[in-house]
């Protein structure tokens, strides 16, 4: 079978922003409010107080002290506290579809490509906006392809490499020669801003990888090899999806957003992610010290920094586990690729790294490269 190579990335965020410290000041803001007017029923322990918020609980939590957003004012709005997407017309190109052209156009033009290259698209990110036709097949047009196929996908954060290994298998079986992957993630929509447990966590990204069949020309990252697993959690959840108006009644509290036990997350998935990585890396035959440095998806630091201990066995430094949720927050999917974007210049021909990415479900995929 032939070779699969990742020919190229583009990603792109938006340029509103929000530090940790304009954060906790609407959070804590809304928090004070709600204990005031609600002070008797919280004295009677009938509802609970919501704890304040702090710069030192997020960074010491996550690792994370910014993050970019499609909608800034929304989010800061305390009677909001959720961005506004303003509804467009069905002729217009819908906002998620938008935003990943953005990045697919990027990759393409980073590779030399077209759109007559590429044989198809998938979307795979952690929600689609809407249920159909699919927002893939609105960026293969969009794009201007003329022929080839699209779907859309998600399997939460490891929807990039969950993708990549169809992709993968596709090229491999001569079934196409091109398949760009694009993974946008507007995080900020389904993000619960009033939780402390995750007010703090994401921020919206998107991201595009290019795959091509190897014999195309010489360059590009060889993809050697992926696994992927899942287990079922509860632990981490959105319940956002087209049976909501059926199971809210007019004035019911809607609360559909994303809610997780971190603590619970962060027992689980460290020996998840681990085993994943360290059994790719023997089931393609090398030793962790073969690999040089691991992109992986950027939920929380001590999540990043134990992953890569365990599975290269070596302490995680910047060279071997480059961290830039500090600036963009918890991407979910796109995060992976931007990451191994970031970060993999430096690399010489024959160096290999690990790709992993995690989330709910539980999911998880891990792959290794070689730079050709």
């Amino acid at each position: 079978m032939r070779d699969c190579i990742i020919r190229s990335v583009g990603w792109t965020v938006p340029d509103a922003s929000i530090s940790n410290s304009e954060l906790v000041a609407v959070f804590n803001a809304y928090a004070e409010r709600f204990n005031t007017e609600n002070a008797d029923a919280i004295a009677r322990g009938e509802i609970n107080e919501i704890p304040f918020s702090s710069e030192q609980f997020i960074e010491q939590a996550s690792g994370i002290m910014n993050r970019h957003v499609v909608d800034k004012a929304g989010l800061m709005d305390i009677d909001r506290m959720r961005p506004r997407i303003p509804h467009r017309e069905k002729e217009a190109l819908a906002f998620q579809a938008e935003f990943g052209l953005s990045a697919a156009r990027k990759a393409l033009e980073k590779a030399g490509r077209t759109a007559d290259d590429v044989d198809g698209v998938i979307v795979a990110s952690s929600a689609q906006q809407r249920n159909f036709p699919a927002v893939s097949v609105e960026i293969q047009n969009a794009l201007g392809m003329t022929r080839g196929w699209a779907f859309d996908m998600t399997m939460a954060c490891a929807s990039a490499i969950f993708a990549m290994q169809q992709a993968r298998e596709l090229i491999r079986t001569g079934q196409a020669d091109a398949i760009l992957i694009v993974c946008p993630e507007v995080m900020s929509a389904i993000n619960h801003y009033r939780r402390r447990e995750v007010h703090f966590i994401f921020g919206d990204a998107s991201a595009a990888v290019l795959l091509e069949a190897g014999d195309r020309e010489p360059g590009g990252w060889e993809l050697q090899g992926v696994r992927l697993e899942t287990r079922w959690s509860n632990a981490l959840r959105s319940d956002f999806g087209f049976m909501n108006h059926t199971e809210f009644e007019e004035g019911d509290e809607f609360e559909a957003f994303v809610d997780q036990d971190g603590h619970r997350v962060f027992r689980d998935v460290i020996p998840l992610a681990s085993s994943v990585s360290s059994q790719l890396i023997s089931d393609l035959g090398y030793k962790p010290q073969d690999i040089r440095r691991g992109w992986l998806h950027q939920a929380n630091i001590r999540i990043v920094q134990a992953v890569v201990k365990k599975a290269l066995e070596r302490e995680p430094d910047a060279d071997a586990a480059p961290i830039i949720l500090n600036e963009y927050g918890n991407t979910s999917s796109s995060s992976v690729l931007m990451t191994f974007d970031l970060n993999s210049d430096d690399m010489d021909t024959g160096e290999r790294g690990l790709l992993c990415a995690f989330g709910a479900g539980y999911g998880c995929g891990a792959a290794i490269i070689e730079k050709r």
